[in-house]
């Protein structure tokens, strides 16, 4: 399972190869095109990148749950299906996020007490910064403009070529990674790229 998303070229790629790629993305997963190629580094902040954020939870979790007295095995086990059930559950009812959390957060219960500490140290801050950051830097790999975003102040796009042989503007289903001062917790840029092939799809992390 996992989740493509990609763009073409119209004046090259017609609707009957269109249906064609689109039959074989969605052979290893979900497919989502996009008419504007833009969408493919924002999709790259979320998508891309996005089970490393999981695991950074997941990992987090599992931590906590040793350092109360679980074993590794029995913490990896309860965190693995506790992400798994709440995203099937998600995907299954359709409900916005905030109302499932609601629905599981009793007043003055436990999972209030342990939301009250994730909002009172920006968990959502930080998470969105490190999307925003991931986009800037997707967008700095391709050779354009990433003052974007919040506290950014746009600047005129520097020359940028996206498209590739055969037609096909942009495929994004596994990787990036982000960049900016300005955020809420900056990112400096890497010193290096390190290619490593995704499990997840075709794009180098």
């Amino acid at each position: 399972a996992g989740i493509t998303v990609w763009s073409c070229t119209p004046t090259t790629i017609d609707a009957h190869d269109r249906k064609r790629i689109n039959t074989v993305l969605n052979s290893f997963g979900k497919t989502v095109f996009v008419e504007d190629e833009n969408f493919i580094d924002m999709s790259t902040s979320i998508s891309g990148s996005g089970p490393a954020y999981v695991f950074l939870l997941m990992e987090a979790m599992v931590d906590a749950g040793v350092h109360m007295g679980f074993s590794r095995e029995t913490a990896t086990t309860l965190v693995h299906h506790t992400l798994l059930g709440s995203t099937k559950f998600a995907m299954e009812t359709g409900e916005h996020p905030a109302v499932l959390r609601n629905s599981v957060t009793s007043p003055a219960g436990t999972t209030a007490s342990a939301i009250y500490e994730l909002e009172n140290g920006k968990f959502r801050t930080v998470i969105k910064d490190a999307i925003w950051a991931c986009y800037r830097r997707s967008l700095e790999m391709g050779g354009q403009c990433s003052q974007v975003g919040p506290n950014r102040q746009t600047t005129p796009t520097m020359t940028t070529s996206s498209a590739v042989p055969g037609g096909m503007s942009g495929i994004d289903n596994g990787g990036g990674s982000g960049s900016g001062s300005g955020s809420h917790h900056p990112v400096e840029p890497p010193m290096g790229e390190m290619g490593v092939q995704s499990s997840f799809g075709n794009k180098v992390l």
